[in-house]
């Protein structure tokens, strides 16, 4: 008779530490069936053996709180563990089957049932009145010579050796089944559907490396009442469809990709899955958030990208932030408006729109940044390939002193205020990159100068420093010439007239500097003169 481990996610009532005691204890308490988890009825009765009793008394002492208290990231994430115990146990089975009707060869049976169960070889084993358990595949010429194995009803199935199940052979071998169960960390997939199965009422695939099933795969069973999918590495499903009224669907400790679109487990018609409320995402993006949370934020993100602003652009939730307190999660959503013909910013962004794309637009302005409420969360956006001409505007603005990435290759910028920029990436702690590539800079002999001095100094944050050029008017032949920024130098760009002036000024900024701290060196003087001889100096007391 199969047997299952079980336990049960803590009640909500137990404090987080209490949950972290009660998932380690239970991980290793066997909670037994009267019939066996996936043989039993539908209202069995559990019951704790000595051990869980003991944890459910330590945990007694333990002040009480509210699942609200316990970090959303940490709830569900106790597997259902379910292990068949007659896969766990051959040579309790062999024991079984040999007592019933050899009772005096008893001992010489099951030390042959036992030795054939420990070889290589499929080995299956018939338990009176009606169950059979097979190792490592089927004995098929026992179930073709009929017999008693033409008696199975419970069929177990352990350790199954191929990667492939192929449930057509239930049809020919044990048409009479009344109840299956399947393990072993080779099989990967279903070879076909289930077909028509008058008696099947229970299935029950597990600890299995499955990953995919068709909605179809069981819908031939008219008599269907479980399907036991839990610990399997299914990534994704789409509702089943069944023929029975009422199939009760377990698919808890699977590997969920929540980046995939499960979004109908939200709607009522999915009650018939039981423990879709534990169901917690595997994936690197939604990794320990419960699977409905994550599908419920993608369900309302779906319908704000309906807006007639951003009506033919995409939006997905790209990451789940778990809250400082652990109540709670900040979805950061993801707005792709690529290739869309925008003339601007679009005046409306989903709530906790963090990345906003908009390359290979017609934009001619960033505004929208510093005067619009629905950029305040934005961090990441993406201008490439506009007709930006400048984003001075953002000069001393909250949106810059906050931004992470900031792209504007392939615009019409030929200036940026670089002190601007350069002050906004000194005060922002957050700041990733920059990109200001395939812009049109002119090699100003001033701007170049500085703007190289900018791109040395942050050239780990401008990614694309190295690809930065500017231009300027070739005297001999009118035609722009284009040089590395980084490479530039003062002979390059700047003409001997420019030369001269930035000598001169340069040269009369040294004097004034002089003349200044001269003139502050004499008040110094003259104060300390006066305070230590109470005579004003000799100049004014000439004064009229």
């Amino acid at each position: 008779m199969a047997t299952t481990r079980r336990h049960r996610t803590p009640p909500d009532s137990l404090s987080t530490s209490a949950r972290f005691v009660l998932s380690a204890a239970l991980s290793h308490v066997r909670i037994t069936t009267g019939g066996g988890s996936i043989f039993s009825s539908r209202n069995h009765r559990l019951a704790l053996v000595p051990a869980a009793v003991v944890v459910v008394l330590t945990l007694l002492t333990i002040p009480p709180g509210t699942n609200s208290q316990l970090p959303l990231s940490l709830q569900n994430l106790v597997v259902e563990n379910v292990a068949i115990e007659e896969c766990a146990s051959p040579a309790r089975s062999a024991t079984h089957s040999s007592q019933p009707h050899a009772p005096h060869s008893s001992s010489s049976s099951s030390s042959s049932n036992t030795a054939n169960l420990h070889s290589n070889r499929p080995a299956c084993v018939f338990t009176p009145p009606n169950r059979t358990v097979c190792y490592r595949g089927f004995e098929t010429k026992r179930f073709q010579a009929g017999g008693r194995f033409n008696l199975t009803r419970r069929l177990v199935l352990c350790d199954w050796p191929l990667k492939s199940f192929d449930p057509l052979v239930l049809a020919r071998l044990v048409p009479r089944i009344e109840r299956l169960a399947i393990t072993g960390r080779m099989l990967q997939r279903l070879a076909h559907d289930f077909p028509p199965l008058p008696y099947l009422r229970m299935v029950n695939i597990t600890g299995t490396r499955l990953n995919h099933t068709g909605v179809n795969a069981f819908y031939e069973l008219e008599r269907l009442q479980v399907l036991n999918l839990r610990g399997n590495e299914l990534e994704q499903i789409q509702p089943y469809r069944f023929r029975s009224g009422h199939v009760e669907v377990y698919l808890q400790g699977n590997l969920w990709n929540c980046t995939n679109d499960m979004i109908w487990l939200l709607k009522e018609q999915s009650r018939q899955y039981v423990d879709k409320p534990t169901l917690v995402c595997k994936d690197w993006k939604y990794t320990g958030r419960p699977v409905l949370t994550a599908m419920e934020y993608k369900r309302v993100v779906r319908e704000s990208c309906l807006h007639e602003e951003i009506w033919n652009c995409s939006c997905h939730v790209s990451y789940l932030r778990l809250s400082d307190n652990g109540l709670s999660f900040h979805p950061m959503i993801m707005v792709n408006c690529s290739d869309r013909g925008f003339y601007q910013l679009p005046q409306y962004l989903p709530g906790n729109t963090t990345v906003l794309h908009m390359a290979r637009n017609k934009l001619q302005s960033v505004d929208s940044l510093t005067t619009n409420e629905h950029y305040q969360s934005v961090q990441d956006i993406y201008l490439d390939e506009n007709r930006i001409t400048s984003i001075d505007i953002l000069e001393d603005t909250i949106w810059l002193d906050n931004f992470r990435i900031l792209s504007l290759r392939g615009n019409r910028m030929n200036r940026i205020r670089v002190y601007s920029v350069e002050h906004a990436i000194e005060r922002n702690p957050g700041v990733g990159k920059v990109y200001l590539s395939n812009n049109p800079w002119r090699c100003g002999c001033r701007f170049a100068i500085r703007f190289q001095r900018f791109l040395r100094k942050h050239e780990s944050l401008v990614a694309d420093s190295r690809n930065i050029t500017c231009y300027f008017i070739n005297d001999d032949d009118g035609r722009k010439q284009y040089l590395p920024v980084l490479t530039v130098t003062p002979n390059d760009i700047c003409r001997p007239s420019e030369h001269n002036t930035a000598a001169f000024y340069n040269t009369l900024s040294i004097i004034f500097a002089t003349l200044i701290i001269l003139i502050f060196t004499k008040l110094a003087y003259d104060y300390y003169h006066y305070r230590k001889y109470g005579k004003l100096p000799w100049l004014i007391m000439k004064m009229p």
